[in-house]
């Protein structure tokens, strides 16, 4: 471009040095049309009278000219895109710092770069303290692993659950990105339950494969410890997301007779009452009366559990109601203790060897304590048997 424009910026000079002019006339030009462009008090007529020779200057064969063009643009608003992308386009050492902290890169800026650009750049849009919500999914949803890894570095941005979900669907078997979700306490539920069955199924692959325990005691080593570890993700789950949980646990065939009898041992009754609604099709309201209101042998049988699970659900909904009479806050292991004495004192239609049913399976899923006492009693009664 040549001549005068408009505005009355005769551009002919700028031609006239980067054609002509040597290195550090160059460079001076640079200096100075970076300025002019970071300038917000720039008229818009001479913004864009300058760019032709701005984008000459952004592909200067001297790395130092391109360099001093963009430490003057470094805190430029608006760049013309063309001059933008010059500049990401360039070496690494001019481009990513360039990158990291221009106000130029906008909401489509980032997700330009973020579709073709390689993965430096990507890098430097996942750790912009103002990432945009559009750019994060795009990284989650088709980023590079060591792109997505940056986004846990960055302090400033929210993942949502559809986030977590998009990366532990990509990257669930990569150790750093799971471990980066697991660290998270806003973490989905689901995707904690998740991570914990494929742990137990490599643990017991692995108990298998070295012959460490026999088969059967392997699996319930690993049952155990599955079970367990999904109990508590219930026991620190709000109530909006137990009720969540329990749905997917459903759909994953992970609501076991087990887990239900091991919270009731443990007197974890939120979680029973949610379950037996569930497998109910009940209401959690109408549920927990039912529940602690006498009509328990109901909604037992409408949830499809078990026989062997009825006493040491009806004895931990009595034990559960005599608490709130009471009005009394109690730890697992007194809601375990009384358990047993409900179990062993209160139902006259409980036989012996059910009663012994019950005992092994406090002698299983109880608190520490109250297992010894579980194991204990039931020895006892195949003795006097």
């Amino acid at each position: 471009m040549t001549g005068k424009v408009a505005v009355g910026l005769d551009v002919s000079i700028f031609d006239a040095v980067i054609e002509k002019g040597g290195t550090d006339a160059r460079k001076l030009l640079a200096s100075q049309l970076g300025t002019l462009l970071a300038n917000p008090e720039t008229p818009k007529g001479e913004r864009a009278a300058v760019v032709p020779s701005v984008l000459k200057l952004a592909v200067d064969s001297v790395t130092e000219v391109r360099r001093s063009l963009v430490e003057g643009l470094q805190r430029a608003r608006d760049l013309h895109a063309d001059v933008f992308f010059s500049i990401v386009a360039d070496q690494d050492d001019i481009a990513l710092p360039f990158l990291a902290a221009s106000p130029s890169l906008d909401g489509w800026k980032m997700l330009t770069i973020l579709k073709v650009g390689d993965v430096a750049r990507q890098v430097q849009v996942a750790l912009r303290p103002d990432i945009t919500a559009q750019a994060i999914d795009a990284v989650c949803g088709h980023g590079d692993v060591t792109a997505c890894l940056a986004l846990f570095q960055n302090d400033r941005l929210m993942l949502t659950d559809r986030n977590c979900h998009a990366l532990y669907k990509r990257f669930g078997q990569v150790a750093e990105i799971v471990e980066f979700l697991l660290a998270r306490p806003d973490l989905p539920l689901d995707i904690r339950i998740t991570q914990t069955k494929r742990a137990s199924n490599r643990i017991h692959q692995l108990m298998a494969e070295r012959g460490w325990v026999a088969a059967n005691d392997a699996a319930e080593l690993v049952v155990d410890a599955e079970e367990t570890a999904v109990l508590k993700v219930l026991v620190n789950a709000s109530v909006s997301e137990l009720q969540r949980v329990i749905v997917f646990l459903t759909q994953k065939n992970m609501l076991t007779p087990s887990l239900i009898v091991r919270a009731a041992c443990l007197g974890e009754m939120l979680i029973v009452e949610r379950a037996l609604a569930h497998l109910a099709g009940t209401p959690p309201e109408r549920a927990q009366f039912l529940l602690y209101r006498n009509g328990f042998k109901s909604l037992f049988g409408k949830s499809g559990l078990p026989g062997t699970c009825y006493w040491i659900l009806q004895a931990a909904a009595d034990v559960e109601r005599d608490v709130r009479e009471e009005q009394v806050q109690i730890g697992r292991e007194t809601f375990g203790r009384r358990l047993i004495e409900v179990l062993m004192t209160r139902y006259e239609n409980l036989g012996p060897s059910e009663c012994a049913k019950n005992l092994e399976f406090m002698g299983r899923y109880a608190e520490e304590r109250v297992k010894v006492i579980a194991k204990r009693l039931k020895a006892d009664m195949l003795r006097a048997a």
